[in-house]
C-alpha cells in the first residue's frame, strides 16, 4: 500500500493535491472520508474549500491525530474503551485515589512536604493533575521508559506510582498499545476491515514521532497520504541560528550554516519534524513537492521567497531596497491595547479601500491573549455607528469560563458556600441574565430589588445562625433575613410609622405592584441559603454531578442564544460520573476540589463560534492554524506575552532530558509566528504596546518582532531611513491627536468624530467657553408662582436649581455601589437623620426609648454594645441642643404656624412658617451652622416680618450645634423679598454668581480674599468650587468671584448682615 508525502509552502497547493486524490471515490459511498487535521479552524477552512471545489462536500470526518489513532486501536483491540483509563482527565482521579496509600512510603517524602496542611484536598487534586499530565506526555514521548518501569526498573516515586497505575489496568496505555498494534500489523493479524480504506493527514507542520510511526506502519497495509506544510524546499535539517552558532567551538563554525535567519531561529519544531519526515520518506512510494515561489515583488513576498529558498544571510552590497510604496509589512507601536485596536480599525479600513477585491473575510487578526483584547474589539469594531465604516467581525476561541454567561454564574454560585453571602456577590448573581430570567425578574423589578436592599441596609450573612457558623458574632441586623422580614411585614401590614411587630420594623415603602418581585426575591434568597448550606458537605463525584445539575436547574434559564452553552455545561457536568466510574474513584471530595475541576474544564471548553463567519476573524494564536489569508494581523505582540513561557513541574523527566521532537510551548510559539508570516498573502501586520502611557518611553516588543526586524535588516535596506523608521509606526497616545489629521505626519484616521472634536477645539477662542453663554429661552410663567421651599432650595445652590429645573440635568443620579460592610459608625445623612428624629422627639416631650429599637431595626446602628454607645452619644448631643432651645423659649408653647399666599411684583409667593414662639421664631438643626442655614433663616425672617399676623414676633433665631445667629425687625421686608425673587428669575436663565458661603463671607467682611477662602479648596478643607454644579457652570470662567459676584452678594446679603443681632 502506498505512503504518499506531499509537501508545499502553500496551503492552497496542498488542497489542490488533496482534491486530486478525492476525485477517486472510495469503494462505498457510505464510507466516510478520513481527513486528519490539527485544529477546528483548519477543519472549517478545509471543508469550505472542498465544498467550493466539488460543489457539495459531505460524509467526511475530521479527527485530530490522537483521536484517529485511538479509533484505529479500538478496531484492532475491541476490548478498549472509548476513553482510555490513561487519559489525563481519568488518570487524575485514579492518582487521587492511589496517593493516600503511598504517601507513607519514604520515596514519596517530596510529595508529603508539598501536601502538608492540605485540609480540603485541593493540593492533592492539583498535584494529581500535574502528575497525570506528565505521565500522559511520557506515553507520547517516552513510551519505552514507561515499559522499562513496568518491567521493574527504577525505584523513585514516579516509577512506583506508574507501576501501580499500569498493573491496575494491564498496562493498556497508548505507549504499550502502539507497540502491540505495530506488532499486530507486522504479523499480518490485523483484519482488513479494521483499517480504513485510506487516511489523509492534511496541513500539519508537526507531529510527534509517536503518530508518524503509526501512520508509516499503517501505510504498509492501506493508503496513507500526508499533506504537509513545509516552509523550505531545500534540506534544512542541519541549519543553526547565529546565536547557536556563536556557542559552538571555532573549528565547528566553518561547517555550520544559518541558511535563513528566520528559519534557523524560529523553525526548530518543524526542523525536527522535517528530519523525521525524511526518515519516513524512505518507505514512501510517492514524494511530491508542490512548492511555489511567491517572487520578490513586495517585501513580504521577498521574505517568504528567502525562507523557501534558504537564503537571506548574504548582507553587504547584495541587500535589496524596500520600495517607498511597499506596505506589505507593517509594525505599529501603541500606548495600550485599546489604541492597538483603534489603529487596527483605521488600517483595515485603509486596506479595504485601497486593495482591489479585498473583503473582511480575507483578514484574520490573531492575539496571544484573546480574553484581554475581546472587550476592546467589541468596543471599537462593534461600536462604530457609521455604516460605511463598520467592518463585520467575529471573535473566536473564547472559553465558557471567560465568556459564557451561565458558566460564570455556576462558578460564582460554587463560591458561595463558606462565604459571607455579601450583598454585592449575591446581587451580582441575581442580576445576571440567566438567573434573572430563571426568576422572571425584568430590569425594573431588579431596580426595585436594589432599592429595597439599600433601604433595608442588607450587607452580608443569611441570618445570625449563619454568622455564628463562620465564627462571627451572633446578631441579625444587616442580614438577608432581617431585610426580608422587614419587606414581608411591610407588605402584610398597613403603614404604622415606627411601630414594631415582634421586634421587626415593617418596611413602609412597599407598593402593591412590587409584591410579585418580593416573592421572587424571597425565593431566590431561600435557594441561595439552601445552596450555601447543602454544598458545604463532601460528596462523591456522582453526588456532585447531581448537586450541580440541580443547581443549574434552580438558578439558570437559557434562551435560544444560551441553549448551546447550557448544553455544553451539562455535558461537562455529566462527565463527572463517567470519570469516577472509569477511574474507580468512589471517595468523597470537598467543594473546592470540584470547583477547581469545573473551572479548569470550562476554561478549556470553547463556545465553538466565531471562526470564518464571513467577517474579519479575531482569534487566539494557536499552533497548527496556518490557514492562508490575504491579510494576517498579529496584535498584542508584547515583550512578556509572546512567546509564552513553559514551566514544567520539577519532576518532569522530559524537561530534564530533552530530545529532538519533544514538545516545547516556546518552540511551538516561535514556529507559530513563522507560520503566520508564511500564511499572509499580501500584508503582514504587527502591533504591540510599545510606548508607556505614563511618560511615552519606549517599551520593547516581543523578542520575535525584534528577530523579525533583524532578519529583514540582514537582507534589505530602506535607503536613508533606518529599517525601524521605515517599518515601525509610533502612534500617539490619543486617537484625536492633531497628527492623525495632518497630511505631513504620515498618520491617518477615518474617525469623523475625532476630526470634528479636533476642529471644534481648534476653532475655539483662546479663552474656554462657559457652559451656558447665552440666556436660556424664557421660563414658563408658572415658574413665577414660587413656594418658600423652592426659594430656599434655589438660594442653597442656584446653579443646581437651574440645571435640574430648566435643563433637567441631575448630577447625583449615578448609583453608588452596594456596601458589603455592616455600619461601624453613623455618619453623614444617616447620623443627621437620627439626630433630627431625636431632636423632634425631645422637643415634643416624647420618649426616645422606642426610637433606639426602630433605629437598630433599620440597620443604621453598629451591632451589639457599640450601637448602644453610638446612640447614647447622639442623644447626649441632641440633649445639649434641646437645652439651648429651651433657654430661648422659656418653656412657653409654640404659636400656631401661619400660611401665606402673597403677590410681590410679578411673583406669587406661598408657603407656611412654623417654629414660632411668643418672642421669636427659632430655626434649628442638629448640625453645624452653615451659610445656607443663615440664608434660609434670613428668607424666613423676611416672610415673618412681611406676612405674620398680629401678635407674632419680629425677631428670628437660628440655633445649631456649634453656635447661633439672629435677626432683628426689618422695616421694608417686601423690598428685600422682591430683590430675592428678581434674582431668582434671573437665575432661571443664566447661572447666578451666588455661592452661599463665599457670598455671605464677602457681604460680612467686605474682603474678597476672605470670600476666596470659602470658594477655594485647601488642606483639610473643601471649598465651594468643588461643588459639581458650580464646577459645571463656572469651571471655564477665569474668575467666578468677579465684580458681578461682589455686587450680587452685597445686593442680596448686605441687609442680612445689617440685621444680625
Amino acid at each position: 500500500m502506498p505512503l504518499t508525502i506531499c509537501t508545499s509552502n502553500r496551503m492552497e497547493n496542498l488542497v489542490e493535491a488533496l482534491c486530486d486524490v478525492l476525485k477517486t471515490p472510495l469503494s462505498s459511498p457510505f464510507t466516510p472520508e478520513i481527513l486528519v487535521v490539527q485544529s477546528k479552524g483548519m477543519q472549517r477552512w478545509l471543508a469550505m474549500k472542498l465544498a467550493e471545489t466539488f460543489g457539495v462536500w459531505a460524509n467526511c470526518t475530521y479527527p485530530f491525530p490522537n483521536k484517529v489513532v485511538w479509533e484505529l486501536f479500538m478496531k484492532a483491540f475491541p476490548e478498549l474503551p472509548d476513553t482510555s483509563r490513561f487519559s489525563p482527565e481519568v488518570m487524575t482521579w485514579r492518582i487521587m485515589g492511589l496517593l493516600p496509600a503511598f504517601l507513607g512510603r519514604q520515596e514519596f517524602t517530596p510529595l508529603n512536604h508539598y501536601l502538608d496542611g492540605d485540609g480540603d484536598g485541593l493540593k492533592k487534586f492539583q498535584l494529581a493533575g500535574k502528575i497525570a499530565d506528565t505521565f500522559d506526555q511520557y506515553t507520547l514521548f517516552r513510551p519505552n521508559m514507561l515499559l522499562d518501569w513496568e518491567g521493574g526498573k527504577g525505584g523513585d516515586w514516579q516509577e512506583l506510582l506508574w507501576r501501580e497505575l499500569a498493573t491496575a489496568d494491564n498496562g493498556q496505555h497508548r505507549g504499550r498499545i502502539k507497540q502491540d498494534f505495530i506488532k499486530l500489523l507486522a504479523q499480518g493479524h490485523a483484519e482488513k476491515e479494521s483499517l480504513p480504506e485510506r487516511i489523509m493527514v492534511f496541513g500539519i507542520s508537526y507531529l510527534p514521532s509517536y503518530h508518524l510511526d503509526i501512520f508509516t506502519e499503517i501505510a504498509k497495509h492501506t493508503t496513507v497520504s500526508l499533506f504537509l506544510l513545509s516552509p523550505c524546499r531545500q534540506y534544512w535539517g542541519d541549519i543553526v541560528s547565529a546565536k547557536q552558532m556563536s556557542r559552538r567551538p571555532p573549528e565547528e563554525r566553518a561547517y555550520l550554516e544559518e541558511g535563513n535567519p528566520l528559519l534557523a531561529s524560529l523553525g526548530k519544531l518543524a526542523r525536527d519534524f522535517s528530519n523525521m519526515v525524511v526518515e519516513a520518506g524512505s518507505i514512501a512510494t510517492d514524494d511530491v513537492d508542490l512548492y511555489l515561489d511567491p517572487g520578490e515583488g513586495l517585501l513580504l513576498e521577498a521574505i517568504q521567497s528567502d525562507i523557501l529558498n534558504l537564503r537571506g544571510t548574504e548582507g553587504g552590497d547584495s541587500k535589496r531596497r524596500i520600495s517607498p510604496q511597499d506596505r506589505s509589512v507593517q509594525i505599529h507601536a501603541c500606548h495600550s491595547p485599546m489604541r492597538e485596536i483603534e489603529v487596527l480599525h483605521d488600517n483595515l479600513l485603509f486596506l479595504l479601500e485601497q486593495e482591489k477585491g479585498l473583503t473582511p473575510r480575507d483578514i484574520i487578526v490573531m492575539t496571544p491573549d484573546i480574553e484581554t483584547y475581546s472587550p476592546y474589539i467589541s468596543m471599537v469594531f462593534g461600536g462604530c455607528q457609521d455604516p460605511l465604516k463598520k467592518i463585520p467581525f467575529s471573535i473566536a476561541d473564547r472559553t465558557l469560563a471567560k465568556e459564557g454567561q451561565i458558566a460564570s454564574v455556576i462558578l460564582k454560585l460554587l463560591e458561595l458556600p463558606g462565604s459571607r453571602l455579601s450583598v454585592t456577590r449575591v446581587f451580582d448573581i441575581l442580576q445576571s441574565a440567566p438567573v434573572s430570567r430563571r426568576f422572571d425578574l425584568d430590569i425594573q423589578e431588579l431596580e426595585t430589588v436594589r432599592s429595597w436592599i439599600e433601604d433595608t441596609r442588607i450587607r452580608w450573612g443569611a441570618d445570625e445562625s449563619h454568622r455564628s457558623s463562620l465564627g462571627l458574632p451572633h446578631y441579625r441586623e444587616n442580614s438577608w433575613r432581617a431585610g426580608l422580614d422587614r419587606l414581608m411585614l411591610g407588605y402584610a401590614m398597613p403603614e404604622e410609622g415606627d411601630f414594631l411587630f415582634h421586634g421587626i420594623l415593617p418596611y413602609d415603602e412597599m407598593e402593591g405592584d412590587a409584591t410579585q418581585a418580593l416573592g421572587k426575591l424571597a425565593e431566590f434568597v431561600a435557594r441561595i441559603e439552601r445552596l450555601a448550606r447543602d454544598l458545604a458537605a463532601k460528596r462523591t463525584l456522582t453526588e456532585w454531578r447531581d448537586a450541580i445539575t440541580t443547581m443549574l436547574s434552580d438558578f439558570a434559564a437559557a434562551d435560544d442564544d444560551l441553549a448551546h452553552e447550557l448544553a455544553s455545561i451539562n455535558g461537562v457536568v455529566q462527565s463527572l460520573e463517567d470519570l469516577g466510574a472509569k477511574a474507580g474513584f468512589s471517595e468523597t471530595v470537598d467543594l473546592v476540589v470540584i470547583r477547581s475541576w469545573l473551572a479548569s474544564r470550562l476554561g478549556e471548553e470553547e463556545k465553538g463560534l466565531g471562526f470564518l463567519t464571513g467577517g474579519v476573524t479575531f482569534c487566539a494564536m494557536l499552533p497548527m492554524r496556518s490557514i492562508p489569508f490575504r491579510v494576517v494581523c498579529l496584535i498584542g505582540m508584547n515583550d512578556a506575552a509572546f512567546p509564552r513561557q513553559s514551566r514544567p513541574p520539577g519532576f518532569d523527566l522530559i524537561a530534564r532530558n530533552p530530545q529532538p521532537g519533544d514538545r516545547s510551548l516556546r518552540d511551538e510559539d516561535r514556529y507559530l509566528f513563522l507560520e503566520c508570516l508564511l500564511s499572509a498573502r499580501t500584508h503582514f501586520y504587527l502591533s504591540y504596546v510599545g510606548q508607556s502611557v505614563k511618560d511615552n518611553s519606549a517599551i520593547p516588543p516581543s523578542v520575535l518582532v525584534s528577530e523579525f526586524l533583524d532578519a529583514i535588516g540582514a537582507g534589505f535596506t530602506s535607503g536613508e531611513m533606518t529599517l525601524e523608521q521605515r517599518l515601525v509606526t509610533s502612534h500617539r497616545l490619543q486617537a484625536f491627536s492633531r497628527s492623525y489629521f495632518d497630511a505631513t505626519s504620515g498618520l491617518f484616521s477615518y474617525s469623523a468624530e475625532n476630526c470634528a472634536a479636533l476642529l471644534d477645539a481648534t476653532q475655539r477662542s483662546g479663552e474656554p467657553a462657559l457652559f451656558i453663554t447665552h440666556p436660556l429661552k424664557a421660563a414658563p410663567e408658572e415658574m413665577r408662582e414660587v413656594t418658600l421651599a423652592q426659594l430656599v432650595r434655589f438660594y442653597a445652590n442656584p446653579a443646581k436649581y437651574l440645571l435640574e429645573n430648566r435643563l433637567k440635568i441631575r448630577l447625583e443620579e449615578v448609583s453608588t455601589p452596594l456596601d458589603d460592610r455592616e455600619p461601624f459608625a453613623v455618619e453623614g445623612l444617616e447620623a443627621y437623620g437620627i439626630n433630627q428624629e431625636l431632636l423632634e422627639k425631645r422637643l415634643q416631650g416624647g420618649s426616645v426609648h422606642g426610637l433606639y429599637a426602630t433605629t437598630r431595626c433599620r440597620g443604621i446602628l453598629p451591632p451589639a454594645q457599640h450601637g448602644e454607645t453610638v446612640f447614647a452619644d447622639a442623644l447626649a448631643e441632641v440633649d445639649n441642643l434641646v437645652k439651648k432651645i429651651g433657654e430661648r423659649t422659656g418653656g412657653q408653647p409654640r404659636l400656631e404656624a401661619f400660611f401665606f399666599h402673597e403677590t410681590i411684583g410679578d411673583f406669587k409667593l406661598s408657603g407656611s412658617l412654623d417654629g414660632i414662639w411668643k418672642e421669636r421664631k427659632i430655626s434649628y438643626r442638629c448640625a453645624k451652622l452653615k451659610a445656607k442655614d443663615e440664608i434660609r433663616g434670613w428668607i424666613e425672617h423676611l416672610l415673618l416680618n412681611a406676612f405674620a399676623p398680629e401678635g407674632y414676633p419680629r425677631e428670628s433665631l437660628v440655633i445649631m450645634k456649634d453656635g447661633s445667629t439672629g435677626f432683628g425687625p426689618v422695616e421694608h421686608p417686601t423690598e428685600q423679598l422682591g430683590a430675592l425673587l428678581d434674582c431668582y428669575w434671573q437665575g432661571l436663565h443664566l447661572p447666578l454668581r451666588f455661592f452661599p458661603a463665599s457670598s455671605l463671607e464677602f457681604a460680612s467682611s467686605g474682603l474678597l480674599k476672605n470670600a476666596r477662602k470659602k470658594w477655594e479648596s485647601g488642606y483639610m478643607h473643601t471649598g465651594e468650587e468643588a461643588d459639581p454644579h458650580f464646577r459645571l457652570c463656572f469651571e471655564q470662567d477665569a474668575d467666578p468671584l468677579n465684580k458681578e459676584f461682589e455686587a450680587l452678594a452685597l445686593k442680596l446679603l448686605a441687609p442680612l448682615v445689617r440685621h444680625r443681632l
